[in-house]
């Protein structure tokens, strides 16, 4: 090769590599939110949320939330998928390189009527470069790097999934603890009650109705012991699945009684809704997963356009391996080439097409998990403000009930009732406690869906930190711009659609029909 045939070379590698790349360039998505919730007082900076359940005060809990994290095996298919991306980001990314390959072979060859034979030893190397002139690759890279910001936060939405599954089947737990015991003290109270009432038969001062509806009692409240104690086997069996252990690992650990915590004058606080577009990981894989279809736009352009090629192969062809490596056994060759699809019977448009409306789709998806997340904390706190109003109700009933019991107890044994209001009076207190117990379990349970509603129990600095580009950092770190208006596009350079309908506009179908 010459100096002059080598400059020219190069001369068109460097021109190459200065090309530009073809589609849109990904904008972040514009959206209307409220900066308020609709329900007032509520728009608060909200505490430290990473690790909400310790709220709740509950060493055990927060034990089995860290092990949950550890050891659940959907966090552990996440991670997976991570690992996926990553590796397809890494293929993707090698496109940009220069690719070697390597040959040799050795054939013995002749002719049947002579018998004359000879020996042929091949070796060489052939080096070939794809020159990304229209950024075909570099925008199938940007995708993957989307791809796999998304699956840190897919991961993310695992992790927050699972320690508000753990908390919320733990408190079933305690709460089924606690019915179970005051079930079990009723029913005692209960079988004190049948006692009585059958010395007062024998003695001729009750009738035999009066002890059977007593027995009735007892045994409808000893009966509701084994449902209750099935589905504390259950939730404990949810547990040790959310831990990644087998049935019967914590029957040990789980087996004494322990109250619910007391958080009766818990108060939701919740930044502005806006703060959930950084906060929730769903909302970001979401727009990560629209950064990518849009990336893909121009990986599918790039098809319309010539493909560019710098290749060059050196080989030795000789008879015995003496003479392989001498000069005029040696050969060589190089230059650029250039390939450009003419006929594809529409398969590159419909191509473009396809990517197009798979970002169109995204755009939508992302739209929908915002509505989605707001609705979620709105839900949350209506839930937390009602269930607490329903939750001191019912604990002024269970008081009630016990004074009433205790009179209920006097006045039967004056005569002045029947026997029959005084087992009222017992199932009603029973009753009452047990909705009151239900009533704390549920208040509990929408403490773990606010939190969970906001995108709690994740880092969003510390699963970005090695992300693959900078736009990937701040997509988890920086909100949305908020002034556009809510039917914009969230991406640009595509053509406008039917929202209502969800389908290409009158020009897009005439064009397709073109």
């Amino acid at each position: 090769m010459n100096r002059h045939s080598l400059a020219t070379i190069s001369a068109l590698a460097v021109a190459l590599l200065c090309g530009c790349a073809v589609g849109p360039d990904y904008e972040r998505p514009n959206f209307e939110i409220d900066n308020n919730w609709s329900k007032k007082g509520l728009d608060k900076e909200s505490q430290n949320v990473a690790d909400w359940w310790k709220i709740f005060g509950d060493e055990q809990l927060n034990s089995l939330v860290a092990r949950a994290l550890e050891n659940n095996y959907s966090i552990a298919t996440a991670r997976a998928r991570i690992q996926q991306a990553r590796a397809t980001l890494g293929v993707s990314t090698s496109g940009l390189f220069p690719t070697l390959d390597g040959s040799g072979s050795y054939t013995e060859s002749g002719r049947l009527a002579s018998g004359y034979g000879r020996s042929a030893y091949n070796i060489g190397a052939k080096a070939s470069w794809e020159i990304d002139v229209f950024g075909g690759t570099r925008r199938d890279i940007e995708s993957k790097a989307a791809d796999y910001a998304s699956s840190l936060a897919n991961e993310a939405a695992a992790r927050i999934a699972v320690a508000a599954e753990v908390a919320k089947n733990y408190m079933n737990y305690r709460c089924v603890q606690e019915e179970l015991v005051i079930t079990q003290r009723n029913l005692e109270t209960q079988k004190r009650t049948l006692e009585v009432t059958s010395r007062k038969h024998k003695n001729g001062f009750v009738s035999e109705y009066d002890v059977r509806r007593s027995e009735a009692q007892v045994g409808s409240t000893a009966a509701e012991i084994p449902a209750l104690q099935r589905e504390l086997n259950q939730t404990r069996y949810a547990i040790e699945y959310l831990l990644g252990l087998q049935t019967g690992a914590l029957e040990e650990e789980l087996k004494d009684f322990k109250p619910l915590p007391m958080i009766e004058d818990f108060t939701p606080e919740a930044s502005v809704p806006a703060s959930l577009l950084k906060r929730r990981p769903d909302v970001i894989s979401a727009e990560f997963a629209l950064k990518s279809a849009v990336a893909r736009i121009g990986a599918a352009r790039a098809d319309y356009y010539p493909r560019f090629f710098i290749s060059g192969n050196i080989y030795y062809d000789a008879g015995n391996t003496a003479s392989m490596f001498n000069a005029n056994t040696g050969n060589w060759s190089a230059g650029p080439s250039v390939s450009w699809n003419i006929f594809s019977a529409g398969k590159t448009y419909y191509n473009v097409k396809y990517a197009e409306s798979a970002a169109r789709e995204a755009g939508l998806a992302w739209e929908s998990t915002v509505l989605n997340a707001i609705k979620e904390v709105e839900d949350a706190m209506t839930a937390l403000g009602r269930e607490r109003e329903r939750m001191k109700l019912l604990e002024s009933v269970v008081e009630s009930n016990k004074r009433a019991l205790e009179l209920s107890k006097e006045l039967e044994e004056n005569g002045e009732i029947e026997f029959l209001d005084l087992l009222e009076t017992q199932r009603t207190l029973l009753s009452s406690e047990q909705n009151c117990a239900i009533s704390r379990m549920n208040f509990v349970s929408y403490i773990t869906d606010f939190y969970l509603a906001l995108g709690g129990g994740w880092n969003s600095e510390e699963y970005f930190q090695d992300a693959p580009d900078d736009n990937v950092q701040e997509g988890a770190k920086k909100a949305p711009a908020l002034e556009a208006k809510p039917d914009a596009l969230p991406m640009c350079d595509i053509e406008p659609y039917d929202k209502d309908n969800l389908r290409p506009d009158a020009k897009l179908a005439a064009q397709d029909e073109k």
